[in-house]
């Protein structure tokens, strides 16, 4: 018998202990979501993310992403002494933890001269009218 049958607090312990992780690694991107739209902007990947911003601003997307951190963790919480909860939770820990290793690499490309140009193309007026460089690109000015 496993472990963790012989004691389900032992999966809940890990399921909370992965879901505050999960948690903690959701505010440090949205910290860093809003400190780079707010400044030189930014390409948005998420398009669920950039229609919040479309929507209503950075509080628009603070009260999205705020509600899915807490609506996951939420009921991951509540179901963490089932097997399912634990499996859902090294999931998503899996996937914050690849999302965190993209703002590593982001962070290193800032400095470079190539992040510096694509980002002044963005500007405006620095774009012949009609054209387009990224529809990602969002800046905050809000």
């Amino acid at each position: 018998m496993p472990a963790s049958s012989r004691h389900p607090d032992a999966r809940a312990v890990r399921v909370t202990l992965l879901t505050a992780a999960m948690v903690l690694m959701g505010l440090a991107d949205l910290q860093l979501t809003l400190t780079y739209m707010r400044s030189v902007g930014m390409v948005e990947l998420n398009p669920i993310a950039r229609e919040m911003i479309e929507l209503g601003g950075s509080r628009q997307l603070v009260v999205f992403k705020l509600f899915t951190i807490a609506a996951s963790a939420g009921l991951l919480y509540l179901i963490r002494t089932h097997r399912l909860a634990e499996r859902c939770a090294w999931i998503s820990c899996a996937l914050l933890l690849v999302l965190t290793a993209h703002w590593v690499r982001y962070n290193e490309q800032v400095t470079t001269p190539e992040y510096a140009a694509a980002t002044l193309a963005q500007l405006p007026g620095a774009v012949p009218a009609g054209l387009d460089l990224d529809h990602r690109w969002v800046t905050l000015r809000d």
